[in-house]
């Protein structure tokens, strides 16, 4: 190529705000900055195990579930261990593998266990409260619970592995509705994992096999799909949560490319942050995310067996 060919290539690139290897990544638009990362170990008995889902209160205390532990892990904002609370087994009060947190509006703590098919409800110091579910299909059982939101009503909404679908129930566990159905159409589901309430009160799917975001009202009307199965920016290896900011832009943990994508409210590609992955580490990782009330955004890594609290750089702020 001429000299001036290669110039006239490079001012076309330029003026469609793309390079060779991407995105423009302009001072205008938003990006991801590591403010804190900790493992839990100040002892070996607070060492995160294998952190998933994860929820911070309105007073910023950040909550994760610990599966290999079969416990919930209370941190301070800063990563300095409060509490823990749950133990082994089957009883109540008792996890197996709890995969997902919830806190509802008037902070109770709901878990969802993976393995017992049940949630249940504790109080933010970790006394229980009651559960509800048991395995199977019907309204109100479960199979593999992943994923549970509550929005700001107190609803609760739960995603299930196996039964490919999301349960709408009230605050004390009554089942109200129910969606989804393994597909790949639109309002059908392939393995979802964890979920989101959006400012605008719309329920935000991670459909995890079928690589997309998919977005229901409340009601589970299908609204949108965003994204498909790649590598490339606002592609998504197996997207396993999404949390929505007051802007409606999404953070969603890409977990089989190893990282955290953030989209506009209509899906166009805005930024990312590529996980650190340690020589041999065959984890898909990041896992789980979730919004601190000061606008932070907490990831759950199961490789690294780490939480990092993310600053949200804003130029427009």
């Amino acid at each position: 190529m001429s000299n001036r060919g290669l110039g006239f290539y490079l001012l076309a690139l330029a003026i469609l705000g793309w390079s060779s290897c991407g995105p423009s990544t302009s001072t205008v638009e938003p990006s991801y900055k590591v403010a804190a990362e900790w493992d839990g170990a100040c002892t070996r008995a607070q060492k995160l195990e294998e952190p998933q889902g994860i929820a911070v209160s309105t007073e910023g205390e950040v909550f994760v579930a610990d599966a290999r532990a079969c416990r919930v892990q209370v941190f301070s904002p800063t990563g300095q261990p409060l509490r823990s609370f749950g133990e082994c087994g089957s009883k109540p009060g008792q996890l197996q593998k709890p995969l997902d947190i919830a806190i509802g509006p008037e902070g109770n703590v709901y878990v969802a266990d993976f393995e017992l098919d049940r949630v249940q409800v504790f109080k933010p110091e970790g006394e229980f409260l009651f559960a509800w579910g048991s395995h199977g299909s019907q309204e109100g059982e479960f199979s593999a619970p992943v994923g549970v939101v509550a929005d700001k009503e107190g609803r609760i909404y739960v995603s299930e592995f196996y039964n490919h679908r999301i349960q709408k129930f009230t605050a004390k566990g009554e089942f109200l509705l129910a969606w989804g159905g393994k597909g790949h159409s639109e309002g059908q589901l392939n393995y979802p994992v964890k979920l989101d309430v959006g400012p605008d009160g719309m329920i935000y799917v991670a459909d995890t096999h079928n690589g997309r975001i998919q977005v229901f009202t409340p009601q589970g009307e299908f609204q949108q799909s965003i994204g498909s199965p790649g590598t490339w920016y606002g592609q998504f290896g197996d997207p396993t949560d999404v949390a929505v900011d007051t802007k409606g832009r999404m953070h969603i943990t890409d977990s089989g490319n190893h990282r955290v994508q953030m989209l506009s409210e209509t899906g166009e590609y805005l930024a990312q942050w590529e996980l650190p992955m340690p020589q041999g580490v065959q984890f898909e990782s990041p896992v789980a995310l979730t919004l601190g009330p000061n606008g932070n955004l907490y990831v759950s890594d199961i490789g690294n067996k780490r939480i990092y609290k993310l600053r949200i750089i804003d130029p427009e702020n």
